[in-house]
């Protein structure tokens, strides 16, 4: 690779983080650390819930009693398993998103000095472009916005060259 194209791959792939992981790494280890206390929390409820069977059972407590508290701590457990599902399927999109942007990254630099554009590459590197209709600014001049979404990580906004 030349030092051209690699100094070029390093500013985009620098683009490609800010815009597709601004506080990714933040977001995922907040989800991480939630997580984590969630299945602390069913566990503690588990627990919970076979001391009140073993307390009702000994006769500790009344069986109306076991009743009430049994089905809190339930619906408590159901609303920590709810929001642990959650929580991982947002792990689980953080991942892909990382993945999708390594699979990105490949196809650029397979393409990276790339002399002549192809049918191909651009099956490959690009999944849609958008053509917004033309306006024009108060001096007359013409302006097109064309939005680009590149395969596996979606729109990138280039900075104003």
């Amino acid at each position: 690779m030349t030092e051209y194209a690699a100094r070029h791959e390093s500013r985009f792939v620098k683009l490609l983080i800010q815009q597709n992981e601004i506080g990714g790494k933040r977001k995922t280890a907040a989800a991480t650390k939630q997580l984590e206390q969630a299945q602390t929390c069913i566990a503690e409820v588990n627990r919970i819930i076979k001391r009140l069977y073993e307390d009702n059972v000994s006769g500790k407590i009344s069986d109306e009693r076991f009743m009430e508290l049994s089905a809190d701590y339930e619906q408590e457990q159901r609303e920590l398993k709810d929001r642990a599902a959650a929580l991982q399927e947002e792990l689980s999109k953080s991942q892909a998103a990382t993945v999708n942007a390594e699979k990105f990254m490949g196809i650029v630099r397979k393409h990276l000095a790339f002399e002549e554009l192809t049918p191909t590459l651009l099956r490959e590197m690009i999944e849609k472009i958008v053509v917004h209709e033309c306006s024009y600014d108060e001096n007359g001049t013409r302006r097109q916005d064309i939005e680009i979404y590149y395969s596996f990580v979606g729109k990138i906004d280039l900075p104003e060259a």
